[in-house]
């Protein structure tokens, strides 16, 4: 790799965590909002200054707003997915930023009178954070000995994003206005303008070339500048001068070595829908435990304790990025040492995912039983795994699985499936006002996420029935 490659796979682990999945650190800005009132207008009697006491019509609205916010965010998976493979990644991450910038800047300028405001302003910043994650994935492809580990710490940082809210919240703690922290986010959000212009490549990285013209922005304007030079001196070209685009005639290798493997095919393959289906109910999962985390602690805690448990949520789960390359390492280890050398290397992949796909089945598993054990700090140790193996597994799946040509569009098929499965969330939160309730609910949960445990099975009976296959071939 060059120190551009390097320089590229830096900033975009850094783009991902500061401007990722900031929306799953709801739990802790949620405190902070219903500290300075927001919503308070729906309740009869509003909450006293310094204590958390939201009535029945405020929890709704913060649960709604999470909600839309969840769902937008999986179900612009597939514009912008088609976007990305289309019309490339500064086209799309153009909008993305713009998404993130304005979502900040209506932060910023809201207050407890303009509540209505978090509607879209973390619409916005959700959607904008996704697409940060899914155009970044593609630099996988210049870690080629380390590509699975570069997914889940990519989607580990996606994870870590939480840790922006709970900075949001220990700045409030400390004294800082809370509209003085969204305006410092919302110039932050400068920084992804800058990568996708001079880092990211614009259409797609070319992994093929030799030099990085053409791979990044940066270079490209500089390219771009010489070249225009050159022109300027020497009006006239060869005749016999190619006159083809580097860029273009590179994608055009990527496109026929894929051609085999069609779009279509991928989305007719049995894989990839329980691959869909698995992230359905883990995503159902987590959000439903994101979203109710308030209201669950409330109703087994006393009120004192609200402030610190939802101080340990942030703390604890600052450290999903350094539990996300774990999964990506075993699947890495697995594909390369498993079995002798006549494996084929799609059965030795297959045999990789289901690992990881295996023990984040498990996990999730893990999850359900702390929770209807009321074990508030075990929950918070296993999601702080689970978050960061979920993604991860489902984009390392789409990733080895299929032509990256198509990821973005299939990842976007897989994520709005996902969220349109996540709009049964708002429902669950609604039916959970006593604590008997809420475990019928987390019962539930525990036995469709037992019926997941469909998508590993396939993939390692596929793998056996390759093998089988080329026994018999030889």
């Amino acid at each position: 790799m060059t120190v551009l490659d390097t320089l590229s796979i830096f900033t975009a682990l850094l783009e991902v965590l500061l401007q990722g999945g900031v929306i799953y650190g709801w739990p802790s800005i949620q405190f902070v909002l219903i500290q300075e009132g927001y919503f308070a207008l729906n309740c009869s009697s509003p909450p006293d200054n310094g204590t958390i006491t939201p009535c029945s019509s405020d929890e709704a609205s913060f649960n709604l707003v999470f909600s839309l916010a969840t769902v937008a965010l999986m179900i612009s998976a597939i514009p912008l997915g088609y976007i990305f493979d289309i019309f490339g990644t500064w086209t799309s991450r153009s909008i993305a930023c713009f998404l993130s910038t304005f979502g900040w800047t209506l932060l910023a300028v809201m207050s407890p009178q303009t509540a209505g405001l978090l509607f879209p302003a973390m619409i916005m910043i959700a959607t904008g954070g996704l697409h940060f994650l899914v155009s970044n994935v593609q630099l996988s492809d210049l870690t080629t000995n380390f590509k699975s580990a570069y997914i889940f710490l990519l989607n580990g940082a996606f994870d870590s994003a939480i840790v922006v809210f709970f900075l949001n919240k220990v700045a409030y703690d400390s004294g800082i206005h809370l509209t003085s922290v969204f305006q410092f986010m919302a110039c932050l959000s400068v920084f992804p303008w800058l990568r996708t212009f001079l880092l990211m490549p614009k259409n797609k990285i070319l992994v093929d070339k030799d030099s990085s013209v053409g791979r990044y922005g940066i270079m490209e304007i500089l390219h771009f500048a010489k070249r225009t030079e050159i022109n300027s001196s020497f009006n006239l070209q060869s005749p016999d001068q190619d006159n083809s685009n580097p860029e273009e005639s590179s994608n055009n290798n990527t496109q026929n070595k894929n051609k085999e493997l069609s779009l279509k095919s991928c989305l007719k393959s049995p894989l990839f829908w329980t691959n869909l289906i698995f992230l359905c109910v883990g995503y159902l999962r987590l959000v439903f435990y994101l979203g109710s985390y308030i209201t669950w602690i409330s109703q087994i805690q006393p009120p004192d304790r609200i402030d610190f448990f939802a101080n340990l949520f942030g703390y604890i789960l600052i450290a999903a990025g350094l539990a996300a390359p774990i999964n990506g390492v075993i699947c890495d280890a697995v594909v390369k040492y498993s079995g002798d050398s006549n494996i084929s290397q799609n059965t030795r992949k297959l045999r990789g995912l289901f690992v990881t796909m295996f023990i984040t089945g498990c996990i999730e598993i893990i999850l359900n039983i702390t929770v209807l054990t009321h074990s508030i700090y075990g929950s918070l140790v296993i999601l702080l795994f689970f978050r960061s193996f979920l993604f991860g597994s489902v984009a390392n799946f789409l990733a080895l699985n299929f032509p990256m040509v198509h990821f973005g569009q299939l990842y976007g098929v897989t994520f709005f499936a996902a969220g349109l499965f996540s709009l049964l969330q708002y429902a669950l939160f609604l039916s959970i006002e006593n604590s008997y309730l809420f475990s019928i609910v987390n019962y539930l949960l525990l036995a469709v996420c037992i019926l997941s445990f469909v998508h590993p099975a396939l993939i390692i009976v596929k793998a056996y029935t390759n093998k089988a296959s080329a026994v018999t071939r030889n």
